[in-house]
């Protein structure tokens, strides 16, 4: 990384909801998602359709520092929200990310069948819900299925969280899902946070 760009690494979510047909936004999507892979300082992303939200997406790219990503963002001057053909019916808002905490189990994302966001608002303390977190992920870990975890937190609101788990097969995530230990974690992280679910359907990771 030059000495002139600013670390450390970011990650930019992007969630948008529209009406329009699943197959053409969708192609559109993974098309935009594909041209920001190859831009220097793309380091990692994922494209999912939400699962309990229908018509809403999530995109996630990862980036080597907020110089690479603004250069990219100036330089291209595209976004998920102006997808070309898409018109104007699409609403999308996005944030930008800090991570927190990442872990590699037994597979990349890229190689995810199934992933779930976590989304957080704190109303604690943030070093007691990284631990809480990571205890959630303890009870993930055991599962041959398990892939990995990520922990993101909002560059501009301290409060804000966003997890991710993935597994390589979607039976194993069900089967964690509803177990005992899971959820005994998923309650005891809501005692000092805003929790919310969000299982996904993965159109692209790379």
């Amino acid at each position: 990384m030059s000495q002139h760009e600013r670390g450390p690494q970011v990650t930019v979510i992007e969630r948008l909801t529209t009406p329009l047909d699943p197959a053409v936004f969708e192609r559109e999507l993974v098309a935009y998602a594909r041209r920001r892979e190859t831009h220097k300082g793309f380091e990692a992303l994922v494209t999912a359709e939400s699962i309990t939200r229908p018509g809403t997406y999530l995109h996630l790219d990862r980036w080597s520092s907020l110089d690479r990503l603004l250069q990219v963002s100036h330089e291209g001057g595209e976004s998920a929200a102006r997808l070309p053909g898409l018109g104007t019916c699409t609403a999308a808002h996005s944030e930008l990310m800090v991570s927190a905490g990442r872990m590699t189990a037994r597979g990349k994302l890229v190689d995810a069948a199934c992933v779930v966001f976590v989304h957080a608002v704190l109303e604690g303390e943030a070093e007691q819900f990284e631990l809480d977190f990571g205890a959630l992920v303890g009870q993930c870990v055991p599962d041959t299925g398990f892939g990995g975890s990520c922990l993101l937190r909002s560059a501009a609101d301290p409060h804000a969280y966003t997890g991710m788990l993935w597994w390589l097969d979607p039976e194993g995530c069900e089967q964690v899902r509803s177990g005992a230990g899971y959820l005994d974690r998923l309650t005891k992280l809501s005692a000092s946070a805003q929790i919310t679910e969000e299982p996904a359907r993965l159109l692209w990771a790379a």
